[in-house]
């Protein structure tokens, strides 16, 4: 082991300690810095108390719940590690993607909050980035280019500029994640792709007439990992080349929503400091000893918020260590206005570095697959446990319905509506009941047991919604894959999309299964089937449902609509 060299390499080195943890450490540290880390029993004593940190809710279930709350713990503790520093643009910017995670909101005054409060600068590029709406797993890579040193290596400028071409037509295969990474970090070769950008919509503008439907479907989501390819990994399938793709090439409209969305993205990280410094203190006699005016935002609060100009208060800033802060033993309740003096201080990693490389770990802890993944035997048990759906099938394309269905298994019926009839099988009274939609007449036949007993079976189990009930009984090979594209077209709320991917060695088709599911209830709101002859064509869409979850009223509403 070597010695701790506290002013030079070991401060450098606080900065990489979540990638060296995370086993991140090809691409990601510098060969000499690893080296150090290896050897320096400093750093590897700052490495275990931030693995300690991490660990702390592993305790927990596996339940979205319990990790949900584990990581609120964890990204509370990383807000009160600043009670008593100077928290400034710069430290507020490593916080900003997190803060726009709905899931993440704090409803307490903590030292990160107060500087937002007291900065319009950084209020604004707050609200810019929540406009985007992008998704957790994009909002985590945009926190750890936040998070990223200022300086990037130009000794991968010359790779990273030859390049550019390639990614500005949005082809990532060839490029590795370091230069996709260095084109991210370093403000001369992104604005270089920002150029050649440029270019490609003036060439394009010239050329071709964009279609308007296309362009306004398009949103940040869509683009975001062609502006932002920091963490994408193209030996993984990153990013996931869609269908819109090729649109997106050709199209100047969506390029200059690229444009935007990278002066935006890179404006924040870019912005120079406002000038606006806070610094939070708990204060049991403060509240005592000071009149709240109406405007106070933190009347009733044991705390004092000190706010300064940075241009005046120069020399006042100078004398405090910023690099102090304290740190959260006890976890704070959102929803509740706790007494801040009572909560139990404690060590933490001091450095800003150190901090913001845990606020990285809160990221993907919130976003990892244990916290929030959604398994195919979960969803086959939720399927088997619902009372009441309604299931709409379409082929080939959405526009052309062929059928619905109803299924209540409270009421024991089952009704279907295909073309110009509709039949209904009530399995309590033994009949069915077949209406020609074109007259209007009902006809009605008694069943006998056989009969009964095959309608009964397609109303049980998963109802043949699903290829394969678990991923012990799908074809080996078969992979079940979350997809991170954003787009999720379902009105179910909290959402994600997962893809089950297998091939009949019979037939030799590639086969999809994408379902978009509630990850609370675990039930798909929509499922597409999808197939391809060879490997490298594109997967197709041959059937598309929907699933609507109804009462008991509602199916016996329906019913009666029908005409039953």
């Amino acid at each position: 082991m070597i010695a701790a060299d506290h002013n030079s390499t070991c401060e450098q080195a606080k900065g990489y300690y979540y990638q060296y943890l995370s086993g991140d450490t090809k691409d990601c540290i510098p060969i000499q810095m690893l080296g150090h880390i290896d050897r320096c029993s400093s750093c590897q004593a700052g490495i275990k108390r931030l693995k300690v940190i991490l660990t702390e809710g592993e305790e927990h279930d596996s339940g979205s719940a319990s990790q949900t709350t584990a990581v609120a713990t964890t990204y509370l503790r990383l807000h009160f590690s600043y009670i008593g520093a100077f928290v400034s643009c710069n430290t507020l910017k490593l916080f900003l993607p997190s803060l726009a995670i709905p899931a993440l909101e704090v409803s307490v005054p903590t030292p990160i909050t107060v500087h937002l409060d007291k900065c319009q600068k950084c209020t604004n590029d707050l609200e810019a980035i929540r406009q985007l709406n992008l998704s957790d797993r994009q909002l985590t890579r945009l926190g750890q280019l936040f998070a990223e040193e200022s300086k990037a290596n130009t000794s991968v400028c010359a790779e990273a500029k030859i390049a550019i071409e390639s990614i500005g037509a949005m082809a990532f295969e060839n490029t590795s994640i370091a230069i996709l990474k260095h084109l991210c970090v370093c403000q001369e070769c992104r604005q270089l792709l920002h150029e050649n950008r440029k270019v490609r919509i003036k060439t394009l503008t010239q050329k071709l007439e964009p279609s308007p439907t296309a362009c306004d479907s398009t949103s940040a989501t869509d683009i975001f990992d062609y502006v932002v390819p920091y963490g994408i990994d193209p030996d993984r399938g990153q990013p996931v080349i869609r269908s819109t793709t090729s649109h997106l090439i050709n199209c100047p409209r969506c390029l200059v929503k690229m444009q935007k969305l990278h002066e935006t993205v890179y404006g924040i990280l870019e912005r120079r400091e406002s000038g606006i410094v806070t610094c939070f203190k708990l204060d049991e006699s403060a509240r005592s000893s000071v009149v709240s005016s109406p405007e106070d935002l933190y009347e009733d609060w044991p705390i004092e918020v000190q706010v300064f100009d940075k241009s005046v208060k120069t020399e006042a800033l100078r004398a405090t260590d910023m690099s102090a802060v304290g740190g959260l033993a006890t976890p704070l309740k959102p929803n509740l206005k706790q007494k801040l003096s009572s909560l139990s201080i404690r060590s933490f990693i001091k450095p800003a570095a150190a901090a913001a490389a845990v606020i990285l770990a809160a990221f993907l802890l919130f976003n990892a697959p244990t916290a929030r993944a959604v398994n195919l035997s979960q969803i086959s048990k939720a399927l088997e446990g619902i009372k009441n759906v309604c299931i709409t099938t379409f082929y080939q394309e959405e526009s052309n319905k062929t059928q619905e269905i109803w299924i209540s298994r409270t009421l024991n019926i089952k009704m279907l509506k295909t073309g110009n009839k509709c039949t209904l099988w009530d399995l309590n009274s033994k009949t069915e009941k077949t209406k020609n939609l074109n007259t209007g007449s009902i006809a009605t036949t008694d069943l006998n047991s056989a009969f009964l007993m095959n309608i009964k079976e397609t109303m049980e189990g998963t109802l043949g919604l699903l290829p394969f009930n678990s991923m012990l009984k799908a074809p080996e090979g078969a992979k079940w894959l979350p997809v991170s594209d954003g787009n999720i077209d379902t009105d179910i709320s909290v959402t994600e999309k997962y893809d089950l991917i297998w091939t009949d060695k019979k037939s030799g088709v590639y086969n999809k299964w994408r379902a978009y599911v509630d990850v609370e209830r675990k039930l798909p709101g929509k499922i597409e089937w999808l197939s391809k002859q060879q490997a490298e064509e594109e997967y197709e869409i041959s059937t598309i449902i929907r699933l609507n979850y109804l009462s008991t009223t509602e199916i016996q509403a329906a019913i009666r609509d029908a005409g039953f």
